[in-house]
């Protein structure tokens, strides 16, 4: 019960505030946010955290999609600029989970699987920050997941909006713990999923990203 993985050509990303770093002394809602990219074309790219996991949980059956290895990145864009508030800070262009040859992705049973950001308008959305801590959530993810199994070829997609997104400055991660709003659907009518993955099952996300080059992000 194998699958070739395929990069995700926008994500779960996961990621607009990927390159944030931010200094602030107390929590507050900004109204506006200074962006300083040291690349001059406005991406960033980062990695998964040595170590840790990138899972996708089914909340109503507790089945889990798992990715590690540090051939799970993310890419985006976040142009140096002056924005009025934080509504669409940053935008996911790319996201790979895994690496065909190392089948370093997993879902139930054993089975390993591809998956692929199909939305190309995932956006972060910065709401506040803490001592340095930016919090937001993105939007508009639609990810397609792919796996055989003994009993044929299950598909489905994930879609909606996710929350508890943090970048914090200090250490320059970007993590999503078990960030909500994501919903089940598509999902396989032949029985290949097995009840595993079922429509309309609730959602989580979590995963700690690394930045490569770290944004410098400023809240007056």
């Amino acid at each position: 019960m194998r699958i070739i993985r395929r990069s995700l050509p926008a994500a779960a990303g996961v990621v607009a505030v990927l390159g944030l770093s931010v200094t602030s002394a107390s929590a507050t809602s900004a109204d506006s946010w200074t962006v300083s990219n040291p690349r001059p074309d406005g991406a960033f790219s980062g990695v998964l955290k040595d170590g840790t996991r990138a899972a996708v949980e089914d909340v109503d059956t507790g089945q889990q999609l798992v990715c590690h290895g540090p051939e799970t990145r993310v890419r985006g864009s976040m142009p140096s600029g002056v924005y009025p508030d934080g509504t669409d800070l940053g935008a996911v262009t790319a996201f790979a989970w895994g690496d065909p040859v190392s089948g370093s992705c997993h879902g139930p049973l054993g089975t390993t699987f591809s998956a692929e950001l199909v939305s190309t308008g995932t956006k972060f959305s910065a709401e506040s920050y803490t001592e340095g801590i930016v919090a937001g959530r993105l939007t508009g993810v639609v990810l397609a997941f792919a796996a055989d199994t003994w009993t044929g070829h299950c598909t489905m997609r994930i879609s909606g909006s996710l929350d508890r997104v943090t970048y914090r400055n200090s250490t320059g991660e970007l993590s999503i713990t078990a960030g909500a709003g994501l919903t089940m659907s598509d999902v396989s009518t032949d029985g290949s999923c097995m009840g595993l993955l079922n429509e309309g099952d609730r959602v989580k996300y979590s995963a700690t990203f690394v930045l490569d080059e770290p944004l410098t992000v400023n809240s007056p």
